[in-house]
């Protein structure tokens, strides 16, 4: 079993951004149950403008957190102190509409929820915490009496916190279990089953960010796209099966041959695609050089059969052979199909004229 890290979202962008829309909409919820209680409460009329112009305040801060870009993008630590204030303002709020026997202490309920979703168990722990000490300082009447710390005192604190910890645990582990199974799905939706690569939709979407990275930085990048030159002779001679641990030869080839950063595809059918960040022509050629050499001198027994492989590789790179996803592969493309046409397992990156 794997121990939940601290922050358990801070390498998934997507999943961030799915749970600042939610903090947003429990913070308008928060907002709305407190102008409910001000119109139907019994509150005296300077403490209902007093408390009107505090949440004013915290719809400001919404605003400027969701709407005004005060972010440029969701992080775990906005979600934290997101949550925060929202503890901060509920103290201050029940402070003012009867301390520990004000009608709204259960909406410490909404942080708590809040941070079990985004946050996870040690963090939402640490703000039930939070949360039993502003209980704590809501009850208090004189420092310097004996009661602030007393048994009893603690009794009724440990009543009260044991709903939000339960609260907390449950919601936590649900939101695990959905964050883990949405991860499989996500995982299962982008890889091909065959080899274990990404599939072609998956490499499109990556290739997009690249060229999105690459347009904003100034800086150039690298695709190889390869052919297998002999699964059709493979599978006609010995079968499907030999021609699927063929490609799984092939897949097993590219991540020997890859850097931690580059990215392989399986393309569709007998064709991969590999991308390689911040890699210049001629890097990219000594790349797909490697990646063939290795490829050759490998084989795979099946049934007593030796059965080795060739490949022809074409290369593009962005900005030099074009601009767009579609212009870098129909480069490749015709680099890797005129290799076929001269001569089998070549590598280029020019188009034959």
């Amino acid at each position: 079993m794997t121990k939940e890290p601290f922050f358990r979202l801070n390498q998934e962008p997507e999943a961030l951004s799915g749970f600042s829309r939610t903090v947003a909409e429990i913070e308008w919820l928060l907002l709305v149950l407190m102008l409910f209680y001000l119109v139907v409460g019994h509150t005296e009329e300077s403490v209902k403008i007093f408390l009107l112009g505090g949440l004013c305040a915290f719809a400001g801060f919404v605003i400027a957190f969701h709407y005004f870009n005060f972010f440029t993008q969701a992080n775990i630590w906005k979600l934290a102190l997101e949550t925060w204030v929202m503890i901060l303002l509920i103290t201050w709020f029940v402070w003012h509409t009867g301390r520990q026997d004000s009608l709204l202490l259960n909406l410490y309920f909404l942080p708590i929820i809040t941070s079990a979703l985004a946050l996870g168990k040690l963090t939402t722990l640490l703000e039930v915490l939070l949360i039993g000490s502003c209980y704590l300082y809501l009850g208090k009447n004189d420092l310097a009496g004996g009661e602030f710390f007393s048994l009893s005192q603690s009794s009724v604190l440990l009543t009260w916190l044991f709903p939000m910890l339960l609260v907390g645990y449950i919601t936590t582990m649900l939101s695990n279990d959905i964050y883990h199974a949405f991860s499989r799905i996500k995982t299962a939706a982008q890889t091909d089953e065959l080899t274990n690569l990404y599939n072609r939709r998956a490499f499109m979407e990556l290739l997009e960010k690249q060229l999105q990275q690459a347009r904003r930085g100034g800086y150039t990048f690298s695709l190889l796209l390869g052919d297998c030159d002999n699964l059709k002779s493979v599978n006609d001679q010995y079968g499907h099966e030999a021609g699927n641990l063929l490609l799984q030869t092939i897949a097993d080839n590219f991540r020997h041959c890859l850097r931690g950063c580059d990215t392989a595809a399986r393309y569709g059918g007998d064709e991969f695609t590999v991308l390689l960040p911040e890699t210049t022509v001629e890097a990219a050629e000594r790349v797909a050089k490697r990646i063939k050499d290795t490829l050759v001198a490998s084989s795979f027994n099946y049934r007593s059969n030796a059965i080795t492989t060739d490949i022809s590789i074409g290369i593009a790179t962005y900005p030099q052979h074009g601009d767009t996803a579609e212009a870098l592969l129909h480069h490749a493309d015709q680099a890797m199909y005129a290799n076929k046409r001269e001569s089998k397992n070549q590598v280029a990156a020019q188009v034959a004229i």
